[in-house]
């Protein structure tokens, strides 16, 4: 059986995206390859935890690393509630080489109980998010920016984007709920914007509804209705001033986003606001 490293499980409110307010159970996988200047959970970095938090309302209890599936199956079913939305992988980062065989094998035995399975993904591995997609009902693939920080040099940037527009790709054609999300900041570039929804408008036709012609209009085309992205921009939770985009910036990069594609929200932390994890 297969065992791996967990920072943290508990029951929350989804924080992010277009599913924000969803009750879900939170499973924080440790280590992460990427360094984004943004992160605000830095302490899921550590790739070998000596213990997993375990978190509810009344107690947090220290769970041992390594973990079985099966031990991290039970912590699932002790966060239940009646609202659940799905259980969410998040991290640190799913995807790690250390961590996909293991999500795998949580998500799959989640699966048989009848719940839901939600990722969360910078969407590092193409390869790894292809041996557990089919696992999933929804992914939500972080798109980096060059500003990020995410990682060193032009030829990294370039190999984590293809990376990440593959898992895209992965999980429209495999029928995937799919959220992508970018964060953005004060100065965030309108033509980066453009150069992903561009991308990205070629998984939406053929998959679902509406072609884009040159000028961003809308044509009728052939296809599934699945297969439709939800695009995210997030403004960022500024970690210091002058980091937080204009309102101006935020009407002007969603314009740009809508050009392309049909499914356009500029959503911020909620979980921010109501001061839950």
């Amino acid at each position: 059986m297969t065992r791996g490293y967990v920072t943290e499980m508990f029951s929350s409110f989804q924080g992010e995206g277009p599913y924000a307010g969803r009750r879900q159970v939170f499973l924080r996988f440790a280590g992460c390859p990427l360094s984004c200047f943004y992160c605000d959970t830095a302490y899921a970095r550590e790739p070998r935890p000596k213990f997993c938090n375990l978190l509810r309302p009344d107690k947090k209890t220290r769970k041992r690393n390594p973990l079985s599936a099966s031990e991290v199956l039970d912590c699932v079913k002790a966060l239940l509630s009646p609202d659940l939305h799905s259980v969410c992988y998040t991290g640190g980062e799913p995807l790690t080489p250390s961590s996909a065989g293991f999500v795998k094998e949580i998500a799959n035995a989640v699966k048989e109980t009848g719940l839901r399975n939600f990722l969360e993904t910078s969407g590092c591995s193409a390869r790894a998010f292809a041996s557990l997609a089919d696992c999933f009902d929804f992914a939500s693939v972080d798109i980096k920016l060059r500003g990020h920080q995410a990682v060193q040099g032009e030829d990294s940037y370039e190999a984590l984007y293809r990376n990440e527009l593959e898992c895209v790709r992965i999980a429209v054609e495999r029928g995937v709920e799919t959220v992508v999300k970018v964060v953005v900041v004060k100065g965030t570039p309108a033509a980066e914007i453009e150069e992903i929804c561009r991308d990205l408008s070629g998984f939406e036709f053929g998959l679902g509804g509406r072609e884009r012609d040159r000028e961003g209009r809308g044509r009728e085309g052939r296809g599934r209705e699945k297969g439709r992205v939800k695009f995210v921009l997030q403004p960022v939770t500024a970690p210091r001033s002058g980091a937080v985009p204009s309102t101006e910036e935020l009407f002007e990069l969603s314009e740009v986003a809508g050009r392309f594609l049909r499914d356009v929200a500029v959503i911020p932390q909620v979980h921010k606001f109501l001061g839950v994890l």
